[in-house]
């Protein structure tokens, strides 16, 4: 079966470089587009659906991995990265945005071409720091979660206006707010047992200055 190939890269020299390498594969490789910017390179996989799009990771100064999920929407045609950078952290991105394949541009031809046959046959071709760094990623603990961010979190909407009236209130007394927000003076007292708890806080005093502190109310 003919693998078709789209080329991506704003080298001309290494673009036709690489469609020579194509050609000389032929009738194994059909080289079906070659694009030299994101745009093109978008525009002519729509067009072709290519099934290997051997993709330059840098393009006219931006970074081809805007693009990449769009190559890989159709579903059919996959992605192998062809490119001089080698932070794993722009590989790793890469990958993840649909990339099935990562060659260094150093890579012999051969390199290259058993890069492309591999993803076509629904492997992955890494090399092996690259794929120890993104399973570093995968297993890495997850962030810690922020204990205020979860506490303020747990606040009702009626509970957030409740603690906006305290700090826009001057040091009024409950009885007041109460009024200012039509419900009862034991209603407000029972926000604040709940706001109290929630924000561990044990007074009006602590709950301004914590409210100040995380820009509530």
């Amino acid at each position: 079966m003919t693998i078709r190939i789209m080329l991506v890269d704003d080298h001309k020299t290494m673009l036709w470089g690489l469609e020579r390498l194509i050609q000389a594969e032929a009738p194994a490789f059909t080289l079906v587009a070659s694009a030299s910017d994101a745009v093109e390179a978008a525009a002519l996989c729509a067009l072709h659906a290519p099934d290997i799009v051997l993709l330059d990771l840098d393009l006219k100064g931006s970074s081809s991995l805007d693009i990449l999920p769009a190559l890989v929407a159709n579903g059919a045609t996959r992605v192998v990265i062809l490119s001089a950078n080698r932070d794993h952290a722009t590989l790793a991105s890469a990958v993840k945005l649909g990339a099935r394949g990562v060659v260094s541009k150093e890579s012999p031809t051969e390199d290259v071409l058993a890069a492309v046959r591999k993803v076509h046959g629904g492997e992955l071709w890494l090399d092996q720091p690259l794929m120890q760094a993104l399973l570093g990623q995968l297993v890495a603990p997850a962030p810690a979660a922020n204990p205020e961010a979860q506490r303020i979190a747990s606040l009702t909407s009626r509970e957030r206006e409740v603690i906006g009236m305290i700090v826009q209130g001057n040091g009024a007394l409950n009885k007041e707010l109460a009024e200012r927000a039509f419900i009862s003076e034991r209603t407000l007292r029972n926000h604040l047992t709940a706001i109290y708890g929630k924000l561990n806080v044990a007074n009006r005093l602590e709950l301004y200055m914590y409210a100040t502190r995380h820009g509530l109310g």
